[in-house]
């Protein structure tokens, strides 16, 4: 009877499942595991070449001039590495990519061919970052600025005004933009244009 009893327990303890079923669970896992690994590993590097470009970006702040082509090309490299490296729209590394186009522009005459190309390659990106990140009140404020300078005041201009005021009416930095914005154009912009920046 304790032999009966003993292979009762035996056999009780046995998984339900067959050799063939765990081996399927072990694979699926693993390939999940890898699939994990792949997009930690793309958000790293993404996360990392986002972090250069930005570094170039905030050491042309502390010395505000015109970026040597190197270093311009390096940081365009970079934040190009990170939009294509992260899985999926990034509408900060796109913003970041205005930036960096603005930058190359920086100081140039309005009516410079040259400038005007990467000024209207920033407008590109930060309207792209706008859809990516449609509530982000930095990425319209950008936008209208970056409207600003190819002197496009038209409807995508008092949108961007009016999604940076209405997503971020108590953030002094887009107060500041849209204040900015108004000073510099306040002969060309419409009546629309000019109540949006003087409530600002």
């Amino acid at each position: 009877m304790s032999t009966q009893s003993a292979s009762a327990r035996r056999s009780s303890r046995q998984p339900s499942f067959s050799n063939a079923a765990r081996r399927g669970i072990a694979v699926v896992a693993g390939l999940l595991g890898l699939a994990a690994m792949y997009g930690g590993g793309q958000l790293l590097l993404a996360g990392i070449a986002h972090y250069q470009a930005q570094a170039f970006i905030e050491h042309w702040e502390k010395q505000p001039s015109q970026p040597t082509e190197q270093a311009w090309h390096i940081a365009k490299d970079a934040v190009q590495r990170a939009i294509t490296a992260y899985p999926g729209r990034n509408g900060h590394y796109l913003e970041t990519l205005g930036y960096i186009e603005q930058w190359h522009a920086f100081g140039a005459e309005l009516n410079d061919p040259q400038a005007q190309a990467y000024r209207a390659a920033a407008v590109q990106a930060l309207r792209e970052s706008t859809q990516a990140r449609p509530t982000w009140p930095d990425a319209w404020a950008a936008l209208a600025y970056a409207k600003l300078t190819v002197l496009a005041f038209d409807d995508e201009f008092t949108q961007a005004l009016a999604q940076a005021q209405h997503f971020g009416p108590w953030r002094i930095g887009i107060n500041r933009r849209l204040a900015e914005i108004g000073l510099i154009a306040y002969t060309e912009l419409n009546s629309e244009q000019r109540a949006i920046v003087t409530e600002s």
